[in-house]
């Protein structure tokens, strides 16, 4: 494990590859109830050519929790990220990173890409989840639904039923019911420790001041990557960010759906390999 400094919290993060200035920087951002360890398979595919870095979020691995009198924002968490980017850049060769996000990352990676525009030399944001987009697009169905879905949880959370929040969150997530429940003892014990700590996230992502104007301000180059199988309003969300963002492309990835980097991380370490 490695770690880096933000405003005296510690953050930890998984590192690999040359340390040698030899090799540009990557770095990864998970999706939500996830650390760090979800990209070791893409990580060490990529290790020959990048210096990679796997974050862990607020609260998870090693990570210090935030701790602030407010409820958590977004950008407390791109700050963590932004931290281990400066501290990697002095091992790797250039002075921007490329940053990979998938669904909470890579809401994680715009904000970090509109705050800190510098650190960024490219994003890839693997179905990214900005869902105000969708209310401010006119998808009120889709963001009701999605808001309704979050919601529960964090009530579900808050009220200690952690079994049955994640229940509805993991099922809903992976597509399809019964999901949760096929689930090994271990991993399910592993997500219901993380029930508080996604809720705080979640509840971050429904503050979430963002439209997609701001988005047009991203100068870097950006591409969205959509599961082909994905749900409808996470496949109308990953367009809706694309059109945002000069420029930006838009590609489907066969098979796939939300939860790609747990199912097809050889096909998103080729894609990464070829940008």
């Amino acid at each position: 494990m490695h770690y880096a400094d933000c405003d005296g919290r510690t953050v930890s993060y998984e590192a690999g590859g040359p340390d040698d200035c030899s090799a540009p920087l990557i770095l990864f951002q998970p999706p939500g109830a996830s650390g760090a360890s979800i990209w070791r398979p893409v990580a060490s595919i990529l290790q020959d050519r990048f210096r990679t870095a796997a974050v862990n979020p607020s609260g998870y691995g090693d990570t210090e929790a935030f701790a602030g009198p407010e409820p958590m924002p977004l950008r407390d968490e791109a700050a963590l990220f932004a931290a281990v980017i400066r501290a990697e850049l002095l091992n790797s060769r250039g002075r921007t990173a490329h940053i990979v996000g998938h669904s909470y990352g890579g809401t994680i990676a715009l904000v970090l890409a509109l705050a800190w525009p510098e650190l960024v030399g490219r994003l890839t944001l693997l179905e990214p989840a900005p869902y105000v987009l969708l209310r401010e697009a006119g998808e009120a169905a889709l963001a009701e639904e999605i808001e309704t879905q979050n919601r529960h949880f964090i009530v579900t959370v808050r009220a200690g039923r952690y079994a049955e929040a994640m229940e509805q969150y993991i099922d809903y997530f992976n597509g399809r019911p019964g999901y949760w429940r096929g689930l090994e003892d271990r991993a399910q014990a592993r997500m219901l420790a993380l029930a508080e700590r996604l809720a705080v996230g979640l509840d971050a992502v429904g503050r979430l001041d963002l439209r997609s104007a701001d988005l047009a301000s991203i100068a870097a180059p950006v591409t969205v990557i959509r599961g082909s199988a994905t749900d409808p309003l996470h496949g109308r969300l990953s367009k809706l960010v694309a059109q945002s963002i000069p420029e930006a492309a838009l590609i489907d990835l066969p098979g796939a759906g939300h939860m790609m980097s747990l199912t097809h991380g050889t096909e998103i370490a080729e894609m990464l390999r070829a940008m």
